[in-house]
């Protein structure tokens, strides 16, 4: 069973078209790519997958169940607990440690109980490589380490499947590799990724890739 499968799924704002009809499918250890130029429908369509918005028309089964079966409320649910965000500006807390900005996600983004917390913080800053950087503010952290820090979250967090909007935009080649790296090992734990950006780069490693323009989308692999 596909852990996201839609179909035939369409959005409009005003009289323009958006998504034309958009076929795509998701499984669990998957890396799936979806590349497009700029105002292709890229965003409206992650923004549909995470439930930020709804389609128009067509069909979209999470976990085999339609998503207009689900309530607003366990939608919610499974935003905070299956589904994880990395986003190109990383979002973390300038201000705090690493693992500071670790304990601020814990405890506000997931229901994990906080005896567990220092565990799952050691675990994934070693898996990580970033165990040296436990205790520096985010601020005195490189752009790469940065992003590592953002898709810690993820790991620590166990979802499902993990979104990432040109996680690597702003990042130098070593650090990019250690990200790409970082996303083999969440595919590893059996977690689902879906990145959205023009760097062609992550052909190489996605199992799926799928192009988007002008509202329809290809899979090209």
């Amino acid at each position: 069973m596909n852990l996201i499968d839609i179909k035939e799924v369409r959005k409009k704002y005003g009289n323009k078209e958006i998504l034309k009809g958009v076929d795509l499918n998701i499984q669990t250890s998957e890396i799936c790519l979806i590349t497009g130029p700029s105002g292709a429908g890229k965003t409206t369509l992650l923004n549909i997958l995470s439930f930020l918005e709804s389609a128009d028309s067509g069909t979209y089964l999470w976990e085999g169940v339609n998503v207009d079966n689900i309530l607003t409320k366990e939608k919610r649910n499974i935003r905070r607990d299956k589904m994880s965000f990395i986003f190109q500006d990383f979002n973390v807390f300038e201000e705090l440690t690493v693992k500071e900005n670790l304990e601020v996600f814990l405890r506000y983004v997931t229901t994990i109980e906080k005896n567990k917390w220092d565990n799952l913080i050691t675990e994934g800053v070693n898996r990580f490589n970033m165990q040296d950087r436990m205790n520096t503010r985010a601020k005195l952290l490189s752009g790469g380490e940065r992003q590592r820090l953002a898709i810690l979250r993820s790991f620590i967090k166990e979802t499902k499947v993990v979104f990432a909007d040109e996680p690597t935009a702003n990042i130098d080649e070593k650090n990019k590799n250690l990200i790409v790296d970082s996303f083999k090992m969440l595919k590893q734990e059996g977690r689902a990724i879906v990145i959205v950006s023009h760097d062609h780069s992550y052909n190489d490693f996605a199992d799926k890739i799928y192009k988007l323009n002008e509202g329809k989308i290809i899979r090209e692999s």
